[in-house]
């Protein structure tokens, strides 16, 4: 007798635990056969003519099959399974001759019964893109597989897949429905995922102002328990004098003129007092786009007001008493001079035709003149045309009788420096003579709020724009679509292979993986696009003045390039893909910033079932992405 051939049994996929959860809850695994799996199985042995077409799902120890054509058994060991192997596939597992396959030449199913020498096997994906089993065609004589033919066993599979990616849905439909029926549970759980681990406020708040939800920080900041609060509306607890802008700005987002808002506003807490509250309101609709309720977002920046506070009342304090001083002393014009030159501020009296009668000394400090020579000339001379024509609706208003505030100008003498400056009327027998002119130079103090702002904005790890500043940059993008018709495109990337590096290598070797990722897409990308990091391996490139579909496939084939270059790892190599889902916004398009990118998110997805590496585009072009995809799939086959 002739001795058996070696064989090998496929290895266990990284995701075997998920994958298994996945293919039980689909309540597949020993249920009867069903038509809608059998017809796949007649066309696909009809059209190879293979005497064997199997639907084999692949268990734990077992291949399980829903469908057979030309098999009596209705399920094999796993260790000798085919279709084990071809869970690991991308697209197709062809063996032409098992005995010329050391994987197969000793396997048991080829030595003895059914005595398989052909398999061709597509592998049969989840929605989460999880092998599950496979669609395949046996032969007991070795064969090819014309490239028509292996196309069209794939066109069958997908027939296979939709229908579990389906029941997959109406699962999910019944769990959705099981959620409901136990609302406790399901409020329990999202008050402790979505409210409790977050160190801002949250609410969830109905049309009419009522608290639904509220998490316990929310509960801290007002004082009040979360039962007291879900008996209120917000209108009750905001102080009076800030309701009517909320409002407004609600009245804005009922009737689509906005999508969010912030606004800063008082609550009157329990205990009688108040607190300033940094406010961003969402509004959520149904699937039939009607709204149903607001999420709210609040940030306690009472100490932040509270040091606005001093300094405002600091700089009131200093303007007084240099007011005061200055009228004190106006007849005595050195003793003036003497304190007024010794302040770190600009000093100026004007008359009602915007002459200089007065400066003190900082004046030469800051525009290079003698104070005294510019006693007659007119403001605009020294500060220059500029930064004139930027003041005047303010000296307007302070010749008007107003005392006035103004911040954010550039002086044409101090070209790097920003300044504030408070103006106040001189009344000499009820009319306005002139104004007094103090201004304080503000650089270092905005330059801390643009770098506290910025590091807001930033990712802490790779050093991109984070969500928040995404959320930013795509709603400017947004109205500009929609008011000045510029496009744009959204593309969201998740890497494929990530997880297996960070637990090969360690988290360290992950973060610094993710940082190399996002310097090559900022290379890759365009200085003016914006490449994010929202969390975990998942990146959004936004892209603003794409008109078409082919600019957006090269810049999704560059970084898919560009991503499945070899990456260092310690001292060794690792090799990522990346799967991106884009989402075009045309020139006038209505949509928003959640709907936009959960589309790209769902186009993403749809290129990992795909085959992961390559990219999908959204069905926010319903009329033109299939042809689009498919173009792509070819696209994708050519370079193959």
């Amino acid at each position: 007798m002739k001795p058996a051939k070696d064989w090998h049994a496929a290895p266990l996929p990284a995701d075997e635990a998920k994958r298994l959860r996945q293919l039980r809850s689909l309540a597949l695994l020993d249920t009867p056969q069903e038509e809608v799996f059998d017809r796949v199985t007649r066309v696909a042995a009809e059209l190879l003519q293979a005497p064997i077409a199997l639907v084999s799902l692949v268990d734990e120890h077992r291949q399980w099959f829903k469908s057979r054509v030309g098999l009596d058994v209705c399920e094999t060991a796993r260790d000798v399974s085919f279709c084990a192997h071809a869970v690991h596939s991308e697209s197709l597992l062809l063996v032409e001759d098992a005995h010329a396959d050391a994987r197969f030449a000793g396997n048991p199913l080829v030595t003895g019964a059914p005595h398989i020498r052909f398999y061709a096997g597509v592998p049969l994906r989840s929605s989460g893109g999880l092998v599950l089993g496979t669609l395949c065609a046996i032969d007991t004589r070795p064969r090819k597989l014309t490239p028509a033919k292996q196309a069209a066993l794939c066109d069958l599979a997908a027939t296979v897949e939709r229908e579990i990616v389906q029941r997959e849905a109406a699962r999910e439909t019944l769990e959705v429905q099981e959620v409901e029926r136990r609302k406790l549970r399901v409020s329990e759980s999202r008050f402790h995922t979505i409210f409790q681990r977050t160190p801002t406020g949250k609410a969830i708040v109905g049309l009419d102002g009522r608290f639904v939800e509220v998490n316990p920080k929310l509960c801290e900041i007002t004082g009040y328990s979360a039962d007291e609060l879900m008996h209120m509306t917000f209108q009750e607890i905001t102080v009076g004098a800030d309701l009517p802008a909320d409002l407004e700005l609600v009245a804005e987002l009922l009737d689509g003129r906005r999508t969010t808002y912030s606004f800063e506003k008082r609550y009157r807490r329990r205990d009688g007092g108040t607190v300033w509250i940094d406010l961003s309101v969402a509004l959520i609709h149904d699937d039939e786009g009607k709204p149903m309720h607001f999420v709210s977002t609040m940030q306690d920046i009472s100490g932040r007001k509270h040091s606005e506070e001093v300094l405002r009342g600091y700089r009131q304090e200093l303007e007084r008493r240099v007011l005061e001083r200055t009228r004190e002393l106006t007849s005595s014009r050195t003793a003036l001079q003497t304190i007024t030159d010794n302040l770190p501020v600009l000093i100026a009296h004007v008359d009602a035709d915007l002459r200089y009668r007065f400066n003190n000394q900082v004046y030469r400090d800051v525009f290079g003149v003698e104070p005294s020579s510019l006693h007659g000339t007119t403001v605009r001379e020294t500060i220059g045309a500029a930064a004139f024509e930027h003041c005047l609706p303010y000296f307007a208003r302070v010749l008007a009788g107003e005392r006035v505030a103004h911040e954010g100008i550039v002086y044409e003498g101090a070209p790097n420096r920003m300044w504030n400056a408070t103006y106040v009327p001189e009344f000499q027998r009820g009319e306005v003579a002139g104004f007094y002119i103090m201004s304080q130079d503000i650089t270092e103090t905005k330059q801390r709020e643009n770098q506290m702002r910025s590091e807001v904005m930033l990712d802490a790890l790779t050093g991109l724009p984070n969500r928040r500043a995404l959320a930013e940059q795509l709603a400017l993008s947004i109205d500009a679509a929609r008011d000045a018709e510029v496009p744009f495109a959204l593309f969201f990337m998740d890497l494929d292979g990530f997880k297996n590096v960070n637990d090969q290598h360690g988290h360290d070797a992950g973060d610094a993986l993710l940082r190399q990722v996002a310097a090559r897409l900022k290379k890759t990308t365009r200085a003016d696009d914006l490449v994010c990091r929202l969390a975990g391996d998942e990146f959004v490139l936004l892209a603003r003045g794409i008109t078409s579909t082919s600019a957006c496939s090269r810049i999704a084939q560059d970084i898919c390039r560009a991503i499945a270059r070899p990456f260092e790892v310690g001292q060794s190599e690792a090799r990522l893909g990346t799967s991106v889902g884009i989402a075009m916004c045309a020139g006038g398009t209505q949509t928003s910033a959640e709907a936009i990118l959960a589309e790209a998110d769902r186009a993403m997805y749809e290129a990992k079932r795909k085959g992961r590496n390559g990219f999908r585009f959204a069905s926010l072009l319903a009329e033109v992405a299939p042809a689009i995809n498919n173009l792509v799939d070819r696209g994708s086959a050519t370079r193959h």
